[in-house]
Formats: C-alpha cells, sequence, structure tokens
C-alpha cells in the first residue's frame, strides 16, 4: 500500500514538470530526488517496524509458554505451539499432552519457576529460528508427609536433605508464521548448567503463589489484598493439597 501511494506522487509529480516545461526541470528532478529518498527512509522504517513486531510477538510467546508452566495452566502452554509441532525434553511429547506431561512433573516439586532471558533471532519470511535462554528450578524437594487431598499446589519443602537445582540452558526452537501469528513448530530443550543450593520452606509462612487461576496474577481488576485475604492465602499454603504420585521431570 505504501509503494502504490508513493508510486503515485512519483508519476503525479514526473506529469506536473512535463507540464510546466524545460524551465522546472531541474526543480522536478530534485523534487523527484526528495521522494526517492522518502521512498527509501520509509521502506527501512517498514522493514525495522516488521522486525521489532516479529521479535515481539515471539518474546510474548516465550513468555507465555513459562507462565503456562509456572501457573500450571492448562490452555496457555499449547496456545504456544502449532497442532503438529514438535516438543522434546529428551522425550518427545505431543502438543495435546503437553500440560499434563509438565503438570505432572512439576507437581512434584514444591515450588517451580521458570524466566526467558533473552532471545536471538533469524527470521526468513514466515519462518524463525530462535535461542532463548532459560533460567529454571523445577526439583525443589517437596514435604510430602504434610500434603493434604485436593489439585496440586505450591508445597512445603523438605529442608536439611536433598538439594535443589538451579538449571541454566536454552530453548532452541523453530517458530512459523500463519495467518499473521507466530507460533512453536519445533521446541528442544538444550542443558547447559546446574547449581545445587539448599532449598528455604518458603510456604511454612508466606507462600501466596497457586497452581490455577486463583493465582493473584489472574486477578482482574488487580486490588490491594486486604490483610484478611494475603492472612489466608499464607495459611492455606502451610497445608498443601497432594501432588500426584508420578516420577519428576
Amino acid at each position: 500500500m505504501r509503494r502504490a501511494i508513493l508510486g503515485g506522487v512519483l508519476v503525479v509529480a514526473a506529469v506536473a514538470a512535463c507540464s510546466r516545461g524545460g524551465t522546472d526541470t531541474g526543480k522536478a528532478a530534485a523534487d523527484l530526488a526528495v521522494l526517492h529518498a522518502l521512498d527509501t527512509k520509509l521502506a527501512k522504517l517498514e522493514a525495522d517496524v516488521a522486525s521489532m513486531a516479529t521479535y515481539q510477538a515471539i518474546w510474548d510467546n516465550e513468555l507465555n509458554y513459562t507462565r503456562g508452566l509456572d501457573r500450571h495452566d492448562v490452555e496457555l502452554m499449547p496456545k504456544s505451539f502449532w497442532p503438529e509441532a514438535s516438543i522434546s525434553y529428551s522425550t518427545q511429547v505431543k502438543v495435546a499432552d503437553i500440560s499434563s506431561y509438565a503438570n505432572n512433573g512439576h507437581s512434584n516439586a514444591a515450588a517451580h519457576q521458570h524466566h526467558v532471558t533473552g532471545l536471538t533471532l533469524d527470521v526468513d519470511g514466515n519462518t524463525a529460528h530462535e535461542e532463548g535462554y532459560i533460567l529454571y528450578s523445577s526439583d525443589m524437594p517437596r514435604n510430602k508427609a504434610l500434603d493434604t487431598p485436593g489439585a496440586p499446589t505450591p508445597g512445603r519443602a523438605l529442608v536439611g536433605g536433598k538439594l535443589t537445582s538451579l538449571g541454566t540452558g536454552r530453548y532452541e526452537n523453530r517458530y512459523e508464521r500463519r495467518d499473521g501469528q507466530w507460533r512453536m513448530i519445533v521446541h528442544e530443550y538444550t542443558h547447559d548448567i546446574t547449581m545445587l543450593l539448599q532449598p528455604v520452606d518458603l510456604c511454612a509462612t508466606a507462600c501466596l503463589g497457586r497452581w490455577d487461576r486463583s493465582d493473584i496474577s489472574y486477578l482482574r481488576p488487580l486490588n490491594p489484598l486486604s490483610a484478611e485475604d494475603w492472612a489466608a492465602r499464607a495459611e492455606q499454603s502451610r497445608s498443601p493439597h497432594a501432588a500426584p504420585a508420578v516420577a519428576a521431570r
């Protein structure tokens, strides 16, 4: 659209110059040069905006995926992938199974978080290759003796025994854009570093997070928590709900 409009302007300018005769030829040439320079600048601006929009769309998709992991959001996680996507965490996982696979594994931990810290992109039309650095902890030992029946929630850490790992690695993804939307078609994880740390039982006093849509981040509108609400959330965390008996990921 931009090129069509500017092309029309150039044609009109050229016709107008010819109709004025030779005396205005020099000025018309200068005007055409200015318009050509403007066309070049607009083309670069258009390309820059498209590049920024692509980066932002893929960044948003990556953040939505990790948020889905940490909130156990069964609707959010699969939205980051096209239906036929390949997902690999040393084992192949179908898109339809990613929510149950991740939630079952993570529910055995007392807590977990995933942080995407930076992206690099190689974009070619409707295909983009992306590398995202990831910092995560997903195996904090859980004191299952304190669990109560119910849907899994963050749990009480088992202090003084097994150490928890803080890991870093990279998501290696291939994205495809379809109907203007970027989603993953290949998702691979490469592990790089593991650090062992002593866990702290945060949920003994002030663990407010939840693994469902009762989490504070879903509240709309978000209003300041009352002292009663804060205390009720903290109290609930002292008696977390049971995790399913499956192998941790």
